[in-house]
């Protein structure tokens, strides 16, 4: 119900009064819609998600796409890859998959070309891939590692990762006006972990590069911030123990694809350069 307008109203207070008014129908038109279910936080975006055939990857691209979004489902998996195109489809949802190899800088470059090609513009990119076979294989001291097994982790996880698909895609955001562009890191890069030394390295990179990103990208109207992850159980098979120190749960791959949502959405547009960190309070209590 709208505010009575007063038998008289002050000259000075006129203008309060209708901002008032106004504000009041704000809020019932927003309340409304969120509880309809009609209002979509990404309705009119296109969001590249790398890594997104699986895990927390496939979670945010589900989400993005409930929210509006229309989605690139990108991943080394067709099978995989196809089948969440299908569920979000089923679901009522608008997506496409894109084969990608994050250490082929050419299958990055026409992953991200054909993206934009498709929905007709390009506003997210989500940099969530990490090749968690080479990283896994290689938990060992920095002094056994060679050369090769260095380079080909900060590859997949850096160089090809967050470089190249962020050096394609900003053109592509620029050109729609600008958008967002949200890193998914880990809480290793925040402490010394023993026998990562070079998936903390690539994760440490990935913090920096965010904040040199959001100064490059404000001319452009481009955000960049990076979520820092804690211990999420992604699948059936992650069953390592759980953190000490953390003050709330293991989380979910939800926890992770809202902050991503929100981050994405113009709901944060004051936010760029930052740092968010989603980990059950596991670093505040180190």
């Amino acid at each position: 119900m709208t505010p009575p307008v007063p038998a008289t109203v002050a000259a000075g207070s006129l203008a309060q009064y209708v901002r008032t008014v106004i504000l009041h129908l704000f809020a019932r038109r927003r309340d409304r819609r969120s509880v309809s279910g009609e209002h979509m936080r990404l309705e009119g975006k296109v969001a590249f998600i790398s890594g997104s055939t699986r895990g927390i990857g496939r979670t945010i691209a589900e989400m993005f796409a409930a929210e509006g979004a229309g989605v690139a489902v990108a991943g080394r998996s067709v099978e995989k890859g196809e089948k969440v195109v299908a569920l979000i489809r089923n679901a009522g949802g608008n997506a496409i998959f894109v084969p990608l190899d994050v250490s082929d800088e050419d299958n990055v470059r026409a992953a991200i070309d054909a993206t934009a090609e498709h929905f007709g513009q390009l506003s997210i990119l989500v940099n969530n891939a990490a090749a968690t076979d080479v990283v896994n294989t290689n938990i060992k001291p920095m002094t056994e590692y060679s050369t090769a097994e260095w380079n080909q982790i900060l590859l997949t996880s850096l160089t090809g990762n967050v470089f190249w698909a962020s050096k394609y895609a900003i053109p592509h955001l620029a050109a729609a006006g600008g958008g967002s562009i949200v890193n998914i890191s880990s809480g290793a890069a925040m402490i010394g972990t023993a026998g990562l030394s070079a998936y903390t390295a690539a994760k440490g990179g990935m913090n920096a590069l965010t904040r040199a990103m959001a100064v490059e990208g404000a001319p452009l109207n481009i955000r960049c911030n990076v979520i820092v992850v804690g211990r999420v159980i992604s699948h059936s098979k992650d069953r390592g123990p759980d953190p000490v120190g953390m003050l709330t749960r293991v989380g979910k791959p939800s926890d992770i694809a809202y902050t991503a949502l929100w981050l994405a959405s113009d709901e944060s547009e004051f936010v760029t350069g930052s740092t968010v960190t989603a980990d059950g309070g596991s670093l505040a209590s180190a």
